[in-house]
């Protein structure tokens, strides 16, 4: 039985959606999206700091952009994680064209939902950033994710492209 050796860019597709998937799981479950230093509150998307005590927050209570900030952070979340799934099978398995373009898709479904969140969520902490608060760590890592992702997505596209013109010149 021959081993398969996955190519480079595959190779670095999958790091990239395992940082990715990292960032954005320390984004999601982190309480750094809005600092303010002076009151030394951190608010998450599920959790809140006030000095080090920390407590849920209740998202049946937040507005409507805050729950779609959730939503899409989680979505986000799901689509690098299968991302990351289609890399390691691209990695493992023999039809490379099929996975490269699952790969992309899944990269492409991951920057739009990462996009849709931070867009929704800094238009909706507003004027507030500017006035006494600051982005934080988890909104960050959320930006460079999805800068990751989209990584993943052009690594991708160039093994489909390899393939491509190997098929062509093997016909």
């Amino acid at each position: 039985m021959e081993l398969k050796v996955p190519k480079i860019p595959v190779c670095v597709a999958i790091a990239c959606c395992g940082v990715a998937l990292l960032f954005q799981l320390v984004a999601v479950a982190g309480t750094g999206w809005r600092v303010n230093k002076q009151t030394g509150r951190e608010t998450g998307l599920f959790r809140g700091c006030v000095y080090g005590v920390c407590s849920d927050i209740v998202s049946r209570i937040m507005p409507d952009w805050f729950r779609a900030t959730q939503a899409f952070s989680i979505l986000g979340f799901f689509a690098i994680a299968g991302s990351l799934a289609v890399g390691i099978l691209h990695a493992v398995l023999e039809n490379t064209r099929v996975l490269s373009i699952l790969g992309i898709a899944s990269c492409a479904a991951s920057v739009g939902a990462l996009l849709i969140e931070v867009a929704v969520f800094g238009g909706g902490v507003g004027n507030d950033i500017y006035d006494y608060s600051s982005f934080g760590y988890g909104f960050i890592l959320s930006v460079i994710a999805c800068i990751v992702s989209v990584g993943a997505a052009v690594c991708f596209a160039i093994e489909l492209r390899r393939y491509n013109n190997e098929y062509i010149s093997l016909s």
